[in-house]
């Protein structure tokens, strides 16, 4: 198993070798956002917890309990993410084939493959936890041995997680038909996260904020009894930490004891499992079942829509792709719940926060064009050159990946801003200017995105979110967030024209309305010529 270390530690190190300015410059931003990230989660949680420990008598009794909460949540997302990312780690990993013809032992690729599945399945609740209990320790006023050992016991409780995730794979691929297993595991995961999303937005945390909420809150934790599952790592790991704080030895070896003996226990017991099932399961996974070949007469069909027809086949028969609109029917419902909560005064009000919602919008019409539109081109993978062979212009070729990618998100914003609007209330010539916006706006993301798309396409990928990050994602979405913020300056002038000059005829409405669409015009046919040009290069 050390030549596999080896192996991945000389990789990784070629690859740090042979990055390029544009990759270096990609590296170094997604550093800084993510060093961000990781001090916002500190700055959140040392607010929360400090707040909530501050209440008399209850306070700490509620931060225990919290914990727990915390921890039983973290613990079954590197359950489900372990789930998932073993399926194309162990079993339909593209190295799995070279793997098998080297001279070494199956049960040597085994754990090569399961701690590879662990690390990468559990690195980002790691990466929130490690903040959230420096945030703990601060408040709690903890020395310097809570801070080492908190985070010494998170490894063995991520990866009692994430072996668990691995042996249900294991169980699963033996005794379930490989082609179907993926694909229902991975659905299931992404209703499991739009539910939990759905839930903590539909039980509307903002109410724990008041103090007849924070009341309600210490009732239910002190006397519901919340889910702590004490026959779990979760509570063990709470315990071990809480242990800590009070500097309780006892309790901490206890807990300590049981983390690092159940992780050790899952380790030789999904060890036993692949003993027995992996290579069954592999082989499964490697044949990944016959398909079922429908013959069909020959259709006449125009060229542009049989490419329409095959983009579509494609996404609904990737789960990876399709089930992306599970997540954004989750987002979509919780906005449009926010907004129905929000409550205004004045119709001014109403009108102001017409232009924030614009905004909002836009936002989530760049994050669906960065995932269903802006990867349309580089999806065609190696295999481009034999697209350009079909009877197709490419410029029809690339009219048809704009129309692909804009549908669906013209679609969700239209219907986000007429939604908004109407339970805003606002007046109607507002309702006018931000519906022609949300629409001319919409359709320039999207174009903007397929665009992008085919200036900086990543062709060699093993995954969609590879695409996403690339540098051409990174660009698009500051082009985007150039876009939005150029529309709404412009769509706030007739409002301050409203306010200022107490105007209420809709000729202003009018002139920045035209504005606005001639605007977009222009950097539709910019971005779209020098798309269309970038296009027109590719030779793959």
């Amino acid at each position: 198993m050390h030549y596999l270390i080896k192996i991945s530690f000389l990789s990784f190190i070629n690859r740090i070798n042979s990055l390029k300015f544009k990759d270096n410059l990609k590296a170094a931003i997604f550093i800084f956002i993510g060093t961000n990230i990781i001090f916002i989660v500190y700055g959140a949680s040392y607010s929360f917890l400090k707040y909530i420990n501050s209440v008399a008598v209850a306070g700490p009794l509620i931060v225990n309990k919290l914990l727990a909460l915390i921890f039983i949540t973290a613990f079954m997302m590197a359950v489900l993410s372990a789930i998932i990312v073993s399926f194309s780690t162990i079993y339909f990993g593209r190295d799995i084939k070279w793997l098998l013809t080297s001279p070494i032992k199956l049960g040597k690729v085994f754990s090569f493959k399961a701690a590879n599945s662990s690390f990468y399945a559990s690195w980002m609740v790691f990466a929130a936890l490690v903040p959230f209990m420096a945030a703990l320790g601060v408040v709690k006023n903890a020395d310097i041995w809570f801070y080492i050992f908190s985070i010494v016991f998170v490894f063995p409780f991520l990866a009692s997680a994430s072996f668990i995730g691995v042996g249900f794979t294991i169980i699963v691929m033996r005794f379930f038909p490989a082609a179907k297993v993926r694909n229902v595991v991975f659905i299931i995961g992404m209703l499991f996260f739009t539910f939990v999303l759905v839930f903590v937005r539909l039980i509307q945390p903002e109410k724990f904020v008041s103090s007849e909420g924070f009341e309600l809150l210490s009732q239910y934790l002190g006397y519901l009894d919340a889910p702590t599952a004490k026959f779990l790592p979760s509570w063990w790991y709470t315990s071990a930490a809480t242990g800590l704080i009070a500097k309780d030895f006892g309790r901490i070896f206890i807990y300590a004891g049981l983390l690092f003996g159940a992780a050790v226990i899952l380790w030789l017991v999904i060890k036993f499992l692949a003993k027995k099932y992996y290579m069954e399961g592999l082989n499964e996974g490697q044949a990944f079942a016959a398909a079922d070949i429908r013959r069909r007469s020959f259709e006449h069909r125009s060229p542009v829509y049989a490419i329409f027809q095959k983009d579509i086949k494609v996404f609904v028969r990737d789960s990876s792709q399709w089930s992306q609109v599970l997540i954004l029917a989750s987002i979509v419902l919780v906005y449009l719940f926010s907004m129905y909560k929000l409550s205004f005064e004045a119709i001014k009000m109403h009108n102001t926060m017409s232009v924030v919602n614009c905004a909002l919008v836009w936002f989530v019409a760049t994050a669906a064009s960065l995932r269903l539109s802006f990867p349309l081109i580089s999806l065609e993978g190696e295999s481009f050159w034999f697209l350009l062979t079909s009877p197709v212009s490419r410029f029809k070729l690339f009219v048809e990946k704009i129309v692909f990618g804009s549908i669906p998100v013209v679609v969700v914003s239209m219907i986000l801003m007429f939604a908004t609007n109407y339970m805003m209330g606002i007046s109607k010539p507002v309702f006018i200017i931000t519906m022609t916006a949300a629409a001319a706006m919409s359709l320039l993301i999207s174009c903007s995105a397929v665009s992008i798309g085919a200036i900086l396409p990543k062709f060699n990928y093993s995954n969609i979110p590879q695409i996403e990050s690339s540098l051409g994602g990174l660009v698009f979405m500051l082009f985007s967030f150039f876009m939005i913020i150029v529309n709404i300056l412009i769509i706030m002038q007739p409002l301050r024209l409203f306010y200022l000059k107490n105007y209420t005829g809709a000729a202003a409405f009018v002139e920045y309305g035209i504005i606005l669409i001639l605007i977009d015009i222009i950097f539709f046919v910019i971005i779209s010529s020098i798309g269309y040009s970038a296009l027109k290069r590719i030779e793959k």
